[in-house]
């Protein structure tokens, strides 16, 4: 299923992901963790870096293709 997102839309997802991401980042530097805790936060972090490069490629083509 294809959403049509504005681009304000698109980038306040970029921006809240940007923020998820960092927050999953300090939780990596900063907690005591398990391996598998690591693990999981890990891989949250690499899907949500992943769905943000999307958004921004998105973002990146000129507005009468993104519609």
């Amino acid at each position: 299923m294809m959403m049509n997102l504005s681009p304000k839309a698109m980038r306040s997802m970029v921006e809240a992901l940007e923020f998820r991401i960092a927050a999953y980042q300090s939780q990596l530097d900063e907690a005591e963790l398990s391996e598998d805790e690591v693990s999981d936060v890990t891989n949250d972090m690499m899907f949500l870096e992943s769905l943000r490069q999307e958004l921004q490629k998105a973002l990146d083509v000129p507005m009468a293709q993104v519609f």
